[in-house]
């Protein structure tokens, strides 16, 4: 029993050791989460911070690289390092503890994971940390077409993907009336677009398109006024439509009467009015034109009324 207490000891003995000499080793402390923007700066925090027993650390190595990739992007002991990227200090030593790395015109496609890792004479350590990347979108603007009856809204430019929304000069949100097409560029940011129709009915004086980043956050907007001639667009077709209706089957049925009229009271004309050719002929091209201008204005349907 006495043995085995010893035996146990020694083991707790040796776990300590390797706690304490575990503990002197340097340690990166680093940002975990960094972002940037298009076409910016962007940089990836890194520090270098040793225990108290390896203050004195000489660091032989640093080394940078993108999860996925064959090569590193930064490696200390390997010149030069990789176009766009570099180390925060630019007359880095190996006693310098900062070891960040700085992005260069940061692009959608440095988006994603890095690994840090140190070697130093006191001991390595190696730190996963991550990348995100924005851009704003351009000021949205409005362009309407007349003759459609559409509004069209267009934002450039931006990342991630947003949201084109609208609104009246009543604050009330349209924009499930809107139909938005998204397209991405070859730099990997995206042009939004988002139409809407005007529906007989529903007109307002006052349009706005706002965008939103993917965040819910505001970035811009655009206002639009419809004209007076516009707004009163509507009003002067359905007034078209509905003389239309009416005078149709008014000219309509009179020919049908003028028809019948001349055939009841045909016998009772005397033979002089009847053989008269400019009174004979009178009748006929009235009768006519009553029809044509009916079956032309039935054929043709609604317009518009000038």
């Amino acid at each position: 029993m006495a043995s085995c207490g010893k035996y146990m000891l020694t083991i707790s003995l040796i776990c300590l050791i390797i706690a304490e000499c575990d503990s002197s080793f340097v340690k990166l402390k680093c940002n975990s989460h960094n972002h940037g923007r298009f076409g910016h700066q962007s940089l990836l925090e890194c520090i270098v911070t040793p225990s108290k027993e390896a203050e004195d650390a000489k660091i032989l190595r640093v080394i940078w690289m993108k999860e996925g990739a064959e090569s590193a992007l930064i490696d200390t002991t390997k010149l030069p390092f990789e176009p766009r990227f570099t180390l925060a200090e630019p007359e880095w030593k190996k006693h310098n503890r900062n070891i960040s790395m700085l992005v260069m015109n940061t692009k959608i496609a440095d988006i994603g994971n890095y690994r840090c890792t140190v070697e130093s004479d006191s001991g390595d350590d190696t730190v996963l940390i991550s990348l995100s990347v924005s851009d704003p979108y351009g000021p949205p603007t409005i362009s309407f077409e007349e003759k459609k009856m559409i509004l069209t809204c267009k934002a450039s430019g931006g990342f991630p993907e947003g949201r084109i929304h609208w609104f009246d000069e009543h604050k009330s949100n349209w924009t499930r009336s809107a139909k938005q097409d998204a397209i991405k560029t070859e730099d990997g940011r995206f042009n939004l677009t988002s139409r809407m129709e005007l529906l007989a009915g529903s007109l307002m004086s006052k349009y706005t398109c706002a965008v939103y980043n993917s965040s819910g956050g505001r970035e811009g907007e655009d206002h639009y006024e419809l004209l007076p001639s516009v707004s009163t667009h509507e009003g002067s077709l359905q007034t078209s439509d509905l003389a239309k209706k009416i005078v149709i089957p008014v000219v309509f049925i009179g020919a049908v009467i003028i028809g019948l009229l001349l055939r009841i009271m045909g016998p009772t004309i005397t033979n002089s009015v009847l053989h008269n050719n400019n009174v004979h002929q009178l009748w006929l091209d009235t009768l006519y034109s009553l029809f044509s201008f009916s079956y032309t204005s039935l054929m043709a349907g609604p317009t518009e009324m000038s």
